[in-house]
């Protein structure tokens, strides 16, 4: 879509909004409008923020702060030296773990493998429920992370359970030591491009102690990871229950 094109589109973004609306939103609205339509083709390069700004009732600051939107919301994607362009739909997070363990050397990683112990509905309610909807039905992915034979770790993953129903139906070794984002991408259409974590130290809960063979009230690190979508759709709401132990955690650095 060259320049004029866009234009009349994010120009016709902004007459339609509601008065109250910050432009930068309307204008990184009118941008999405125009990729959910097939007039923005994935790979496509975006005009100038100069450019944008001298045929757009708009200040060069709010360009910035639309694009800045986009980019946070996977739309689009800037390349140094290069630009900005559509993103790939296709793209998502690549790492199958945030963290890995240090081994006795200080410099390689130790083997992690997970085993999946149930997927199933439920209605318990938390940060989870929140995140992805308190008016959904869920499900949950239970594994457990086997950290070198050393110990394990829990971790449980919360989905939209009416997006991913089919998962119910999965066989469960199917999903060992597999990539739970490339089954979203690849048999859902739903690809991970950003990820915010949080982690803290947490008393455990009495299922979590039992199911990682800890003592009751046991304290260790809880990573809370939110998974979104693009233009920051809630795809998934992870927890990975740490226990306490000797090794150096090492967090991976994020691929986008």
């Amino acid at each position: 879509m060259n320049l004029t094109g866009l234009a009349d589109k994010m120009q016709g973004a902004l007459e339609r909004g509601a008065p109250r609306v910050p432009k930068y939103i309307l204008l990184s609205d009118g941008i999405s409008g125009a990729v959910d339509k097939g007039d923005l083709k994935p790979g496509e390069q975006l005009p100038g923020e100069h450019d944008l700004a001298a045929a757009l009732p708009a200040s060069l600051g709010t360009i910035q702060k639309a694009l800045s939107r986009l980019v946070e919301q996977g739309v689009i994607v800037r390349r140094h030296g290069s630009g900005t362009f559509i993103a790939d739909q296709s793209d998502q997070l690549s790492d199958l773990w945030h963290f890995r363990f240090r081994s006795d050397d200080g410099r390689s990683l130790l083997p992690v493998f997970t085993k999946i112990k149930s997927i199933k509905k439920t209605s318990t309610n938390g940060d989870w429920s929140d995140f992805l909807g308190s008016d959904k039905a869920l499900i949950c992915i239970e594994r457990e992370i086997d950290v070198n034979g050393e110990f394990s770790c829990l971790g449980r993953i919360y989905l939209d359970g009416k997006r991913f129903a089919n998962l119910l139906k999965v066989n469960k070794a199917d999903l060992d030591n597999v990539n739970i984002r490339s089954v979203l991408r690849e048999e859902y259409k739903t690809p991970t491009v950003r990820i915010t974590e949080q982690v803290g130290v947490e008393t455990f809960a009495p299922d979590i102690c039992d199911a990682l063979k800890l003592k009751q009230s046991t304290a260790g690190l809880v990573c809370h990871i939110l998974g979104y979508g693009f233009r920051d759709d809630p795809v998934s709401y992870q927890r990975v229950y740490l226990p306490p132990n000797a090794r150096r955690l090492e967090i991976r650095p994020r691929i986008s």
